[in-house]
């Protein structure tokens, strides 16, 4: 079996980033992109910079958006009722509480990384926002990237823009993946869960707990309302009923977590 070195490894990324470069450019680059890397927890990802320098691969929540970008008008509500699962009645954000963090709460940003063999992926470092399912369609449209896996390393946010990105990976047959040190908590296993294929890498972990109103306290009446309210949504994406389960039997202030020793007495995962 034929199997290649470092160096060739190295090379066989290096071509694909130029061929990648060299199709945005093609695609409507406004002069030839400078191909930039940022490492995260010891892995490269790549900034593929294109079109407007405000709104390259490095896209945050904050960023304008095109006109043709915002009459798509791609509510929560519409994304929702396409994929026939509930939405929860306001747009609330829960994050994973800080003892279980391992750094701030920042605007999501969006880049290109590679995995081992060369395939491209899309990872997510941040908190999901209002906005960020927009950006993310945004980034799909500006990269031309074929992507078929996506990775996230996130304190959670806000629940139903995890839910509808959560909808588009699993109507489009998306891997999701948790790489090396990396933590998805709270609203980003909406998204993890919604994968066709699940990884998980190194000290990876995947936290969850019931989501919750910030600043008012739970009740018998709310509990049981919550359980309600999201299974529709773990229903459509296939996810198993004994994590939901797990999940809505742990309070704000906790996390059921998932990682390589225990995820696998729930739902089929590939260890790296």
């Amino acid at each position: 079996m034929f199997n290649p070195t470092r160096e060739e490894k190295a090379i066989k990324n290096l071509s694909i980033t130029f061929v990648i470069a060299i199709a945005l450019f093609t695609a409507g680059c406004t002069k030839q992109p400078q191909v930039k890397e940022k490492v995260v927890y010891k892995t490269k990802y790549i900034y593929l910079p294109c079109k407007q320098p405000k709104q390259n691969t490095l896209l945050q929540d904050t960023v304008s958006k095109p006109a043709e970008v915002q009459k798509k008008k791609t509510t929560a509500k519409k994304v929702a009722k396409k994929h026939k699962f509930n939405l929860p009645e306001k747009t609330i954000k829960y994050f994973a509480p800080k003892r279980y963090t391992t750094r701030p709460n920042q605007k999501m940003n969006f880049m290109v990384g590679y995995n081992s063999d060369g395939s491209p992926f899309l990872y997510l470092e941040g908190e999901f926002n209002e906005n960020t399912y927009k950006n993310f369609l945004h980034y799909l449209d500006e990269s031309s990237i074929n992507f078929k896996e996506i990775k996230i390393n996130s304190n959670g946010g806000v629940v139903a823009t995890a839910m509808q990105i959560g909808a588009y990976v699993h109507e489009h047959n998306w891997n999701t993946g948790v790489d090396k040190e990396m933590r998805c908590l709270s609203a980003c296993s909406f998204v993890y869960f919604a994968g066709k294929k699940k990884s998980l890498q190194g000290a990876a972990v995947v936290g969850l707990h019931r989501p919750y109103m910030p600043g008012v306290a739970d009740t018998p009446q709310s509990i049981r309302k919550t359980k309600r309210a999201y299974i529709s949504y773990w229903n459509y994406i296939h996810a198993p009923k004994s994590v939901y389960d797990e999940m809505m039997d742990v309070d704000r202030d906790n996390l059921f977590i998932l990682n390589r020793n225990n995820i696998n007495d729930y739902i089929d995962v590939t260890i790296k």
